[in-house]
């Protein structure tokens, strides 16, 4: 196996990169912690490794497959493993890389369903824009509606999620400025016509497949 196969993938049908085995760590985790007896981080990992699953069955771009699995394994043994509370920043981290690393490819799997536009199908400016808008404001919604959760767990479930309304405020803005650096990104990947499926293996055009 040379390095360039080893780098982008296709190593065999089932595992096919580094991506794979990143999906095998959350869900192998979810194994483990169901063994010793934790359910609520088996019950977390399990999630979100199917949210990582789900990714690879839309066929993403090789960078959004990652993107969103680098994410779910960020969230999911960050939160196991308790690095909210051992560093200070982490929460920080969470939710600027987050939005940034998602609310792409919330966009893409939209427009899969023809919700939006594939970002393929114009190259002029307004339509670019457009993706712009649209990603942030996905990204934005979904750190708004992860603070609601956190209040509401905090009420009926008795848990300590948010800490007051600086921190739900800072989050808000971190989760803002996550979302304009992936909406940025994705223009971007636009901009130069990368595609929004993976690429065949040895293959450095365009694709023919839209979203």
């Amino acid at each position: 196996m040379d390095g360039r196969r080893i780098l982008l993938g296709d190593w065999t049908p089932v595992v096919r990169d580094g991506i794979d085995v990143l999906r095998v760590v959350l869900l192998g985790g979810a194994v483990g912690y169901a063994v010793t007896g934790r359910t609520g981080a088996a019950a977390l990992l399990l999630v979100l490794g199917g949210v990582t699953v789900a990714a690879r069955l839309v066929n993403l771009p090789r960078v959004y497959d990652l993107s969103v699995t680098a994410a779910m394994v960020l969230q999911g043994y960050g939160e196991v493993l308790g690095l909210y509370d051992e560093f200070l920043r982490f929460d920080d981290l969470v939710h600027v890389t987050l939005p940034m690393l998602t609310a792409p490819v919330i966009y893409i799997a939209l427009a899969r369903v023809e919700v939006v536009p594939d970002p393929r199908d114009e190259t002029h400016l307004p339509h670019y824009v457009g993706i712009a808008v649209v990603t942030a404001a996905l990204g934005i919604a979904v750190g708004a509606l992860w603070e609601v959760y956190e209040w509401r767990s905090d009420a009926w479930f008795g848990t300590d999620l948010s800490e007051g309304n600086d921190d739900t405020n800072g989050d808000l803005v971190h989760d803002t400025l996550g979302s304009l650096v992936g909406a940025a990104l994705l223009v971007a990947w636009a901009r130069f016509g990368w595609g929004s499926v993976r690429r065949i293996p040895g293959v450095n055009t365009h694709e023919d497949v839209s979203a």
